[in-house]
């Protein structure tokens, strides 16, 4: 009973916490039937894992004067959840030419189960000590309650193989990978449902022509079988909300990491010729920090940057981003400026200065692509120097990287890479002290 108890409460506040997670969409759009179905399903599927609690259980029965009376709450609850889960899905297929006749004569047969369920529940007798754990067991010949049992058994158990089904065939054809991936969780959550009913279907089968030896599995292991469907059923229906959600995490963290690496590079470059920026100014604070992430300040634009300030504060209207969308257009906006500089940067890039990064960079063994991530740091590292020592400008010379523009999110990793290097690689500081004076510039420098 204690194993019981404990599974059933983890499961009720997972169960719960997914029916909140749809509650705030269906606030949203409360007319959204498929929504109301699956708040719906939910919730029924949630309720049992409070009620079928020992304690409350008993509670419950105390409550209403009725012995067991708590049975028939939760198998209604089942019996409706399954119920909607199945109206959930032929809504979905059903969207385009309507429900057929199968459809309805499923859902007729969910409906007409239940009612004689509650029908057959009082006929019976069901008097004397409660029995939340062994009910199915305890009171499988009694007249009428076996066959309230035998007709809630078959609901459930038609009901998973139908999910398995529909929801197998749905995934084949659905292009959404997290609708897809739920599905199929909902599909498997469904044959851990199958783990309930069919032992419960054999047990009092058995038991109407000798005493059956299942039943341990219908009292304990069908339980703990529908809940870990329970739980498969609530990540499953929740997942094309929350993966995609997950999705757009993943990218902003993508995003946020490249704009952080990205940031000292650009922030000298933008220092040498402020006027390739957008909307440029002079506030020079630090990017932002995942605190203010998590607290979502209002966030905006300068200094071709993001900067923030708390929700409410004075900020100008000009200056005003949309919201952390506008990360993927801060990073593209670094992208192009750090290019944009080093085209002015480009007559100062040397053969010499980039043929004694690259050496360097062998002789530490380094990966093709962060061999040239150095060299292109460097190159910019004692280009920027020299440049900032007022040093003429000669004809350009080759030896720089040529961008991916057919794909901008490469070039990001690229240039990513070549910020960690100008930031970090002792190459770079290298290469840097030795070419990067007006002097060796003039020495070194290779016309085209």
């Amino acid at each position: 009973m204690l194993l019981l108890t404990v599974v059933y409460a983890v499961l009720a506040v997972i169960t719960w916490t997914a029916f909140f997670y749809k509650v705030r969409d269906l606030v949203r759009d409360w007319r959204n039937r498929e929504l109301q179905i699956l708040c719906l399903s939910i919730a029924t599927f949630a309720a049992p894992f409070v009620l079928a609690s020992p304690h409350v259980y008993m509670g419950i029965d105390r409550l209403l004067g009725v012995p067991n009376i708590a049975t028939l709450i939760i198998y209604v609850c089942v019996a409706v959840c399954v119920s909607g889960f199945i109206a959930l899905l032929v809504s979905w297929s059903s969207a385009q030419s309507g429900m057929r006749v199968r459809h309805w004569l499923g859902v007729g047969y969910s409906l007409t189960t239940i009612a004689a369920m509650a029908v057959l529940f009082f006929l019976g007798n069901v008097d004397g000590v409660e029995h939340p754990v062994d009910f199915d067991v305890t009171f499988a010949d009694v007249p009428y309650i076996s066959v309230f049992l035998l007709g809630y058994q078959l609901l459930f158990t038609t009901s998973m193989v139908m999910l398995i089904v529909l929801c197998r065939r749905y995934a084949a054809a659905v292009d959404r990978p997290w609708l897809r991936r739920g599905l199929r969780t909902v599909a498997l959550g469904a044959f851990f449902g199958l783990g309930y009913g069919v032992p419960k279907i054999l047990n009092m089968l058995w038991d109407q022509v000798a005493t059956s030896p299942l039943h341990t599995v219908s009292s304990i292991g069908a339980p703990l079988s529908a809940s870990v469907s329970a739980l498969l059923f609530s990540v499953g229906f929740t997942m094309p909300a929350w993966g995609e959600g997950l999705d757009r995490l993943r990218e902003i963290a993508v995003s946020y990491r490249a704009y952080k690496r990205l940031y000292p590079l650009w922030h000298d470059l933008a220092t040498a010729f402020p006027e390739l920026v957008l909307l440029p100014s002079n506030d020079r604070r630090q990017p932002w920090s995942a605190k203010a992430l998590l607290a979502r300040p209002a966030i905006g634009i300068r200094e071709g940057r993001m900067t923030l300030s708390p929700r409410g504060g004075r900020q100008r209207d000009d200056q005003q981003a949309d919201g952390l969308q506008d990360l993927d257009l801060l990073v593209a906006r670094q992208r192009v400026e750090i290019r944009d500089a080093q085209l002015r940067l480009r007559p100062y890039y040397t053969d010499t200065a980039a043929n004694a990064a690259r050496d360097l960079a062998r002789e530490r063994d380094l990966a093709p692509d962060e061999v040239e991530a150095a060299v292109e740091a460097a190159q910019v590292s004692v280009a920027l120097r020299t440049h900032a020592a007022g040093a003429p400008v000669p004809p350009p010379a080759p030896g720089r990287h040529e961008p991916a523009a057919v794909d901008p999110a490469e070039e990001v990793a690229f240039l990513v890479k070549v910020a960690v290097a100008y930031r970090t690689s002792p190459i770079v500081a290298a290469v840097t002290e030795r070419f990067g004076a007006a002097g060796s510039f003039d020495a070194g420098v290779t016309a085209s």
